[in-house]
């Protein structure tokens, strides 16, 4: 009934082989489906695996109730239903964690690529899912300081050149990004530009020397309109990505916060230093970066991870997440085991609102992925099985367990 690769694809899901490309290929082949076709898709995906793990029986109940709240075709569901219930006293069947995975993935195909026309809901708040369809996600917005003081509006600014800046033109192109073109003239004295974008806002910049670098949320970059000394430093706070120009006699230096320094010579890697974050993250994806930090030091390779506590300690991890720490940078949010004080710290700064909890913070993971582009509503959606509910008060998203 189905295509080979639509086959080998949820095969792929199930072994955890799949690739993030494999996934988006997955999802838009479910997409694709009918309703009953879907239906048979989900009792197969139920049965055709052994168990190996239990999910306890109000965890059970959620995912089935989840199906139902998202419109998936009910004909569906209830194709389900009797694989998993048993019994006069409709006891839960013992199901894999995989098959749970797989079945939930399919469910959020099908609701994220075909929509029903019911407004999507926060838990009995009709009101408040009105306000936050409302809101919407991030988009490219910052602010560039110049050297004098002066500010400009890089989202509203018109392409062409914006500025000069002693020897450098301060240059607007027609994508947005905001590049400079130094003339070549003899060495004048240092000027510093600065880029900040607010929450809710995301930048790209191609620095004097060619190095480009993505600032997500919230994050700021400090660097000289042209590098002329025998070393490129910039300054930052937040997060942002760099791909390096290499240049073996005139290093790349990342001061962090005034306290930590990653110094390369080209390279590509993902520096995350947002003041309420636990750790600063440093990871390599291509070359090779030294960090240190007081009398600490760390040298990574590529797929390794630094940790920096507040204290200064270095902690290296291999194997790192890499499309985990760069998912921002490739517009999504990828979440692996993530708890909810996390994901809501990136959804505050990307949907510009203020996180509040009300009594204990819920203890629930959350692993998936999903676009930045769609609005909190939409983001908010796939966490609907959990024992989380969300209100919002004015600018205040408030949780409670």
């Amino acid at each position: 009934m189905f295509s080979e690769r639509l086959e080998q694809l949820v095969g792929l899901y199930f072994s955890n082989n799949i690739t993030e490309v494999e996934k988006e290929e997955l999802a838009l082949e479910i997409s694709k489906l009918t309703d009953a076709e879907i239906q048979v898709l989900l009792k197969n995906a139920w049965t055709n695996h052994v168990p190996e793990n239990n999910i306890p029986d109000e965890v059970s109940e959620k995912i089935i109730s989840f199906f139902s709240e998202q419109g998936v075709p009910v004909t569906a569901v209830n194709s389900v239903a009797p694989v998993i219930k048993i019994g006069q006293k409709r006891r839960w069947l013992k199901i894999s964690i995989a098959a749970a995975c797989i079945v939930a993935f399919i469910a959020g195909s099908w609701f994220l690529f075909k929509p029903t026309q019911a407004p999507v809901i926060v838990k009995n708040n009709p009101a408040s899912a009105r306000t936050l369809e409302n809101i919407k996600p991030g988009s490219p917005k910052a602010l560039l300081i110049l050297a004098d003081g002066s500010k400009i509006t890089l989202d509203s600014a018109s392409s062409g050149i914006l500025a000069q800046q002693g020897n450098a033109q301060v240059i607007k192109l027609s994508n947005g990004e905001i590049k400079y073109h130094v003339n070549g003239q003899a060495d004048a004295p240092a000027l510093y530009n600065t880029i900040t974008t607010p929450a809710g806002g995301i930048y790209q910049l191609i620095l004097p020397d060619g190095t480009k670098a993505w600032l997500n949320s919230s994050s700021s970059i400090r660097y000289p309109t042209e590098f002329a000394s025998k070393q490129r430093q910039v300054q930052i706070t937040g997060e942002v990505y760099f791909e390096v120009v290499k240049n073996p006699t005139n290093p790349f230096i990342v001061k962090i916060n005034d306290l930590t320094e990653v110094k390369v010579l080209g390279t590509h890697f993902n520096v995350n230093a947002y003041s309420d974050e636990a750790e600063i993250k440093t990871t390599l994806l291509e070359g090779s970066v030294n960090i240190t930090r007081d009398n600490n030091k760390c040298l990574l390779a590529p797929g390794q991870q630094a940790k920096i506590s507040k204290s200064g300690f270095i902690r290296r991890v291999n194997n790192a997440d890499l499309d985990e720490a760069v998912a921002w940078k490739n517009g999504v949010f990828l979440f692996n085991s993530a708890g909810l004080p996390d994901i809501m710290r990136q959804a505050a700064r990307w949907y510009n609102l203020e996180v509040v909890y009300e009594g204990a913070i819920p203890s629930d993971k959350f692993s998936g992925q999903i676009p930045r582009a769609v609005n909190l509503s939409s983001f908010l959606k796939w966490m609907k099985w959990s024992d989380v509910h969300f209100t919002l008060e004015g600018e205040k998203l408030v949780i409670k367990p």
